[in-house]
């Protein structure tokens, strides 16, 4: 038995610490090549924002959901890249629109087990 930590365990944890907290928050939105539409939550953690929500809705309404219980699944992962507004072109999202969105896709999101 390996006396070093789960990584994926530990990220998960951090993750979940910082959406729970009340560091500062910002909210962003940009379109990808395929045409997938990505929604993203940050928290200030360390001088980087690190996105602790983020979600993708595709051209054929596909619904990816990730955040501290989906850190990643077959598709993909929650960004471990710190969020970056100029590098990443998104544009300005309110809080209330971030959730509008992420609260409608919990009805449609695939169910995981």
């Amino acid at each position: 038995m390996s006396s070093l930590p789960d990584v994926q365990t530990y990220y998960a944890e951090l993750i979940r610490e910082l959406d729970r907290g009340t560091a500062p928050r910002t909210y962003g939105a940009r379109a990808a090549d395929d045409g997938t539409d990505w929604l993203f939550e940050a928290v200030w953690h360390e001088r980087e924002w690190v996105v602790v929500r983020q979600l993708g809705v595709r051209e054929d309404g596909e619904i990816t959901r990730y955040w501290w219980q989906r850190v990643a699944d077959d598709a993909g992962m929650l960004t471990d890249t710190a969020l970056d507004r100029e590098a990443w072109g998104l544009r300005e999202l309110s809080r209330e629109d971030f959730y509008a969105a992420w609260d409608e896709s919990e009805l449609w999101a695939t169910p995981q087990y």
